[in-house]
């Protein structure tokens, strides 16, 4: 690995520390740890003072017990440790159990206001529908890019989805071209005609998110380096910063140096908060510049 530089431009989950030291590997997209940050600053600053009537919200962490569970729910769990928040409890899982009963127990039994869930589709849409069954009330729900966000998500679960929230990267009709500088505009624009045209569908978040990270590396960073070599590329990686709304997504870039907590990481990198608004329809409420319409706290079922 230290022979290579690997830029990483769509994946979320956790990687080896000795990996992520911001030398060799880079990740452009958001850390897992990064979508589970946004998902308690969300609820936190922006959804809880449209919730019904409540005191300090309680939160629950209900995660995969693998490496992206556990990448996404520490970055949900440092954040309301840091920001001293309730943390009413945080429960790990097996996404191949048989019945899920069990887990939506042990949630309703730490009696939280705000679920986060860290899951993929069949465990995160198991898990809902237990709560929905067992009648467990909360005053919001929020989870992340491989459950919550995936139209597959909303669709199983029809009305029982509706008032949930995601934190994930952004779709190509996510992002909003005011908010982006001109040559962001012009390569969503591009990127967005290609893709219709190659594979007759919108643009989703992982191709634009590849597309969005691979062009900062090519048409920037390589530049930038002058030739192949590690150092070199690691050099101009670190030394090149693209304000945000850059790059087609809405991201921008800004590694994180060596030494750094978060080494490797793009500071700039793009996510929205969407929210399901009715059976199998969502749709981007932050940030601002991306919101499609205002956040309503619609009650869960």
């Amino acid at each position: 690995m230290k022979k290579l530089a690997f830029f990483e431009t769509g994946a979320v989950g956790l990687t080896a520390p000795d990996d992520s030291n911001g030398t060799n590997f880079f990740r452009l997209a958001p850390m897992g740890a990064n979508l589970g940050r946004s998902a308690i600053d969300f609820v936190q600053d922006t959804l809880s003072p449209k919730l019904p009537a409540h005191g300090p919200l309680r939160y629950a962490v209900a995660y995969v017990n693998d490496p992206y569970g556990r990448a996404v729910a520490q970055g949900a769990l440092d954040t309301v440790n840091e920001r001293g928040l309730i943390l009413a409890g945080s429960i790990p899982y097996d996404a191949n159990a048989k019945d899920f009963t069990p887990v939506a127990a042990q949630i309703a039994a730490l009696h939280p206001d705000v679920l986060f869930s860290a899951a993929y589709v069949d465990d995160g849409v198991a898990v809902r529908k237990a709560l929905v069954a067992t009648h467990t009330p909360l005053l919001a729900g929020i989870g992340t890019s491989s459950s919550y966000c995936m139209q597959a998500f909303g669709d199983a679960l029809g009305p029982d989805a509706t008032g949930l929230f995601a934190s994930d990267k952004p779709d190509a009709a996510d992002v909003n071209g005011s908010a982006l500088t001109p040559e962001g505009r012009r390569m969503l624009e591009w990127a967005s005609k290609r893709y219709q045209a190659e594979w007759h569908e919108p643009m989703g978040a992982a191709a634009l998110s590849g597309f969005s990270n691979a062009y900062a590396l090519l048409v920037h960073v390589l530049p930038a380096a002058g030739n192949l070599s590690v150092p070199s590329v690691a050099k101009a990686a670190l030394s090149v910063k693209l304000p945000q709304g850059s790059l087609a997504n809405g991201g921008g870039l800004d590694l994180a140096p060596p030494g750094a907590v978060d080494a490797g990481a793009n500071r700039r990198s793009a996510g929205v908060i969407e929210e399901w608004i009715a059976p199998g329809k969502k749709t981007t409420v932050w940030p601002p510049a991306f919101a499609e319409q205002p956040v309503v706290a619609l009650p869960l079922a």
